[in-house]
C-alpha cells in the first residue's frame, strides 16, 4: 500500500499547530490572571467597600432631606394649621370636623409615593391628643398604643418633644406593632418636624428596611448609622440596638481592628455618622469569590478554544461533506480544499464514481427488465394468515375492495371471558367463507387487531355483493352486545393498480358510519354534514346552568342537542366529538368553581368511559352519569357560605346601576383592589367586571320584556353610560343585539299566545 508523503498541508501538521497554539493561549491567560490576582484584588476590595458606603450615605443623606424638606411642607400647609388653632381654642362647636379628611388624603398621596419609602405621616395635635395620619383621625393614645406602637414611641415621648429644642429630628428606628386589616411588624425610622409657636408635630415614619434594602444592602457586612449624640439611628444587624457608638477623631476612612474593617462616613451637613463593619472573613470570601470567577473566566478561555476548535473541524467537515454527497449523487464533482488527504480522496472518489456510472448505465440499457421485476414482486405478494397470497393483486379484471371495521365493548367481552383478537380471528375466517362462496379469487385479509380488508374480483353485480354481506350482517348482529361491525364498500375499479385508490375511498366512507347500534354497509359518498354545536345563546344557558349547579336543565340541554343529531343522522364522530366537547366543559367548569380534586379526578376519569360509546342511549346514558355529580359537587362548593363573597354579592346586586369600579367596591370592604380581585376570582372562579356585566345584562333582559324603555334609556338604568357599551356588552354575553333580543322575545310570546 502506497504511503501519503509528509506535508506541511496536511491534517496532522495543521491540527497540531492549532492545538499547541491554544494551549499556549491558555497557559499565558491563566499566569497573568494569578499574578493579577496577587497583587491587586485584596486593595480592590477595601475600595469597594469604602465607595459602597460612600455611595450609600449620600443616597441617605439626599433621601432625608427630600422627606424634611416635605414634612416641613406639610407642617405649614393651611389645613394642618388652621385645625389645629380649632382645637387649641377648647370650643368644641368651632371645631371642623371636615378638615382632617383633607388632611387624611394629603398624607395618603405623600405616603403612597413608592420612592419617599414612607410607611405613614402622623400630624399629632397637643393640646387634644388628637391624631391624623394616612387611615383616619382619632385618639392620639389609641393611636400610639395600638395602631402604630413601639418602644418607647408612645403618647409621652411625642409630647415631651414640644420641650426639647430643636425644628428637626431623627429618632432610633424600632419595630413598631401596626394594625390595619391585620396585625403586621414593620422596622420604622421616626423623623420629627416643629417649630416654636405652634400646639403640633408632625411624625414621619420611614420604612427602615426598605430604605437599607434600596441603598445599602449589601451581604456579609453590617450597616449603622449613627447620630452625633453618638447614639445609634439604625443597626441592620441589631433593631432594638440604642447603645453608644465610638466614632473614631478625625473621621478616618476606615479602621482595621479584631479581624475586622470599620468603614466611616460622616455627613458635614447633618452630622449623620453611617458606617459598616466587614469581617476579615468575608473579604477572604470576596477573594475565594474572585477566585473562582478567575477559575470560571479559565473554563470561558477554553470553552473559546473548544469554538476555535469547531470553526477548524468546520474546515475539514466541509470537504467532507462535499466528497460525501459526489458519492452519494454518483457525480464525479471537484472538491477544493487545502489540505492534501482530501484532495487525494477527492480524486480517488472520482475515479470509482465514472467506473461505478459506466457500470449502472450498461445495467441500466440492458437489465431493465429484471428490474421491473423485482419491484412488482414485491407489490404482488400480500401476507395472509395462512402463508402468501400468490396471485397478482393486478389481476386483469375489475374489483371492489370491502373494509371491516369492528367495535369492541371490553366490558362484555371479559365478562364472557372472550378476548377481542380471537373474534377477529373467527370473523376474518367467517368473512373469507362467505365471501369465497360467492366471488371467485376474493381474498380476506386481516390488517390490523379491529379492520379486515376482503378484496372481491368479477364483475359482481350490488345485489351479489349485497346478499352476501346480508348473511354477515345476520351472524354479526347475533352478538352486538359483545361488539358492532360497520362494512364499507369502494366503487368498482378497473385494474388492480388501483388498490390504493379503493382502499382509501373505502377507508373515507367508514368515516360516515351513523350512531346505530346495528351492523352498518356503507356503499356511497354521503355529502359532509354541517357541525353540531350549541348557539351562543344555549352556550350561555349550558355556562350559567353549570355554574349554578342545575344539573337538570343542562342534562335537558345535552339531550335536546343529541336527538336533533340523531334526527338528522349525524356522523358517528361527530357524535364523538360533541359528546368531549361538552364533557371537558363540565369539568372545566368544575375545575373553576373550586370543587373537591378528587370529584374533578373522578369526572376526569370518567371521560375514558366515551370510548365505548357506540349508540344513541350509550351517549345518553352516559350523560346520565356524569352530569348529575358534576353538578351537585358545583353546587355544594356554591352553598358553602362565605361572608366576603355574600357581602360583595349583595353590594353590586344593590348598585350595580351606579358608576361601579373595583377600587369602589374594595374600599367600601376595606381592602385593597388587588385583594380583593384574587379572593372573588378565586372563591367564585369569576372576575369583578364579569360579575357585574352578569348582573347589568340579566336586568337589561328583563327590561326589554317587560318595559317599552329605549335600548339607550335601559342602558343608563343599569349603569352603562355609553350606549355603545351597553350594545357590544350584551351581544357579547347573550350572542344578540338588545334589538334582536327584544324582538325574538317578542314573537316567541306572540306564538305562545297563539298556541
Amino acid at each position: 500500500m502506497a504511503r501519503i508523503p509528509f506535508n506541511f498541508q496536511s491534517l496532522f501538521v495543521k491540527s497540531m499547530i492549532s492545538f499547541v497554539a491554544i494551549i499556549v493561549l491558555l497557559a499565558s491567560f491563566n499566569i497573568l490572571s494569578f499574578a493579577f490576582f496577587k497583587t491587586t484584588i485584596e486593595r480592590e476590595i477595601i475600595h469597594n467597600n469604602r465607595l459602597s458606603l460612600v455611595n450609600a450615605a449620600d443616597r441617605y443623606e439626599k433621601h432625608l432631606a427630600i422627606v424634611k424638606t416635605l414634612l416641613f411642607k406639610l407642617y405649614q400647609d393651611e389645613n394642618v394649621v388652621s385645625f389645629g388653632r380649632q382645637l387649641a381654642a377648647k370650643d368644641g362647636s368651632g371645631v371642623n370636623y371636615l378638615k382632617p379628611a383633607e388632611i387624611r388624603d394629603q398624607l395618603r398621596r405623600d405616603v403612597n409615593n413608592p420612592f419617599l419609602y414612607l410607611d405613614n405621616i402622623l400630624v399629632f395635635y397637643n393640646s387634644a391628643s388628637y391624631a391624623v395620619d394616612k387611615n383616619g383621625t382619632g385618639d392620639a393614645d389609641r393611636l400610639f398604643s395600638l395602631f402604630y406602637a413601639g418602644e418607647p414611641y408612645d403618647i409621652r415621648y411625642w409630647q415631651r418633644q414640644f420641650a426639647l429644642p430643636y425644628t428637626s429630628e431623627l429618632h432610633p428606628s424600632r419595630p413598631f406593632a401596626i394594625v390595619s386589616s391585620d396585625t403586621q411588624s414593620k422596622r420604622l425610622l421616626p423623623m420629627t418636624v416643629k417649630l416654636p409657636g405652634y400646639n403640633h408635630l408632625v411624625i414621619g415614619l420611614l420604612d427602615a428596611e426598605r430604605l437599607y434594602e434600596s441603598f445599602y444592602s449589601k451581604d456579609g457586612s453590617d450597616f449603622a448609622i449613627v447620630h452625633p449624640n453618638g447614639r445609634a439611628l439604625f443597626d441592620s444587624a441589631d433593631p432594638q440596638s440604642s447603645g453608644k457608638r465610638i466614632v473614631p477623631d478625625g473621621a478616618p476612612e476606615f479602621v482595621a481592628s479584631d479581624n475586622v474593617y470599620t468603614f466611616y462616613e460622616k455627613s458635614a451637613e447633618t452630622g449623620l455618622t453611617y458606617t459598616t463593619s466587614v469581617p476579615y472573613a468575608s473579604i477572604a470570601a470576596q477573594i475565594d469569590r474572585l477566585r473562582w470567577t478567575l477559575a470560571a473566566l479559565s473554563v470561558l478561555s477554553i470553552a473559546i478554544a473548544a469554538a476555535a476548535s469547531v470553526v477548524f473541524s468546520r474546515k475539514i467537515d466541509a470537504p467532507v461533506k462535499r466528497i460525501i454527497d459526489s458519492l452519494r449523487q454518483r457525480s464525479p464533482e471537484v472538491v477544493r480544499s487545502g489540505i492534501y488527504e482530501f484532495k487525494l480522496i477527492n480524486e480517488i472518489s472520482r475515479e470509482l464514481i465514472r467506473e461505478r456510472n459506466d457500470i449502472h448505465d450498461d445495467l441500466q440499457t440492458k437489465t431493465s427488465l429484471l428490474t421491473d421485476f423485482g419491484y412488482l414482486s414485491k407489490l404482488k405478494k400480500i401476507a395472509t394468515g395462512s402463508g402468501e397470497w400468490k396471485e397478482p393483486i393486478d389481476r386483469p379484471e375489475p374489483f371492489r375492495v370491502v373494509l371491516f371495521q369492528f367495535r369492541f365493548r371490553n366490558a362484555m367481552l371479559q365478562a364472557a371471558g372472550v378476548s377481542a383478537d380471537g373474534l377477529v380471528y373467527a370473523a376474518r375466517e367467517c368473512v373469507d367463507l362467505t365471501m369465497s362462496g360467492t366471488f371467485e379469487h376474493s381474498r380476506t385479509l386481516l390488517t390490523d387487531g379491529s379492520q379486515l380488508v376482503s378484496v372481491v374480483y368479477g364483475e359482481a353485480a350490488d345485489g351479489e355483493l349485497g346478499r352476501a354481506l346480508g348473511k354477515l350482517k345476520t351472524i354479526f348482529d347475533r352478538d352486538r352486545d359483545h361488539y358492532l361491525v360497520t362494512a364499507s364498500v369502494s366503487s368498482s375499479f378497473p385494474a388492480g393498480s388501483d388498490f390504493n385508490k379503493a382502499y382509501m375511498q373505502a377507508m373515507d366512507r367508514l368515516k360516515q358510519e351513523k350512531l346505530l347500534g346495528d351492523m352498518q354497509l356503507l356503499w356511497e359518498d354521503v355529502p359532509p354534514q354541517s357541525h353540531f354545536v350549541f348557539t351562543a345563546e344555549q352556550e350561555q344557558e349550558f355556562y350559567v346552568n353549570m355554574r349554578e349547579g342545575n344539573g337538570a336543565a343542562c342534562g335537558q340541554l345535552l339531550f335536546r342537542m343529541l336527538e336533533q343529531m340523531r334526527k338528522k343522522e349525524a356522523f358517528r364522530s361527530q357524535f364523538r366529538i360533541f359528546a368531549l366537547s361538552a364533557a371537558a366543559k363540565i369539568v372545566k367548569i368544575a375545575e373553576m368553581a373550586k370543587v373537591d380534586p378528587s370529584r374533578t379526578e373522578r369526572l376526569n376519569a370518567m371521560l375514558g368511559e366515551l370510548e365505548e360509546c357506540w349508540t344513541f342511549d350509550d351517549y345518553v346514558r352516559f350523560f346520565d352519569r356524569f352530569v348529575p355529580p358534576a353538578a351537585e359537587a358545583v353546587r355544594r362548593k356554591r352553598e358553602e357560605k362565605d361572608p366576603v363573597v355574600e357581602f360583595f354579592a349583595h353590594y353590586l346586586e344593590s348598585h350595580y346601576a351606579e358608576d361601579l369600579s373595583l377600587d369602589t367596591v374594595a374600599d367600601r370592604m376595606n381592602m385593597s383592589s388587588n385583594y380583593l380581585s384574587a379572593y372573588i376570582k378565586e372563591k367564585t372562579g369569576t372576575n369583578f367586571s364579569d360579575h357585574l356585566n352578569g348582573i347589568r345584562i340579566r336586568e337589561a333582559k328583563d327590561m326589554l320584556v317587560r318595559t317599552s324603555l329605549s335600548i339607550q334609556e335601559i342602558g343608563e338604568k343599569i349603569g352603562y353610560r355609553n350606549v355603545t357599551s351597553f350594545i357590544r356588552m350584551f351581544k357579547k354575553i347573550t350572542g344578540l343585539t338588545p334589538g334582536d333580543y327584544r324582538k325574538r322575545s317578542a314573537l316567541g310570546s306572540e306564538a305562545g299566545l297563539q298556541a
